[in-house]
């Protein structure tokens, strides 16, 4: 399986400066949902990428949780509805849908709204590890 870029297909291309991103995790331990934040953050700073106001968003609940329950990720889908973002970074995938049905209806709607996803799934266990030293 190829490796998904960080620079996400479909995002239009804007100055670094101007990408607002939101940050998403959801976890029901705390610790972890800080340590994914954090990587997402290191991403989304590595490129230039600024965090939106109230753009760093978390939800206490397992990956199996419908996304359209959590309140976290409704507030994501806010803030791409008013525009304000051009990106969400999650740690994986299986953070914005964790069936395949779940995945393509929150990216279709992130996509009608100019949103793209990025993943630092890649690079996770690395920062994770660094954040439990």
């Amino acid at each position: 399986m190829h490796d998904i870029p960080l620079t996400p297909t479909g995002l239009v291309r804007l100055d670094a400066a101007t990408t607002a991103v939101a940050l998403y995790a959801c976890d029901p331990d705390p610790d972890v949902v800080r340590g994914m934040l954090a990587a997402a953050a290191a991403v989304a700073t590595g490129h230039g990428w600024k965090t939106a106001a109230d753009g760093t968003v978390s939800d206490d609940c397992l990956l199996t949780q419908t996304p359209r329950t959590r309140p976290g990720w409704e507030r994501v889908r806010s803030l791409a509805e008013q525009r304000r973002i051009h990106l969400v970074v999650v740690p994986a995938f299986g953070h914005i849908g964790f069936t395949l049905d779940e995945w393509l209806a929150e990216q279709r709607f992130l996509h009608r709204h100019g949103v793209s996803v990025a993943t630092v799934e890649p690079m996770l266990d690395a920062f994770l590890a660094g954040a439990a030293r």
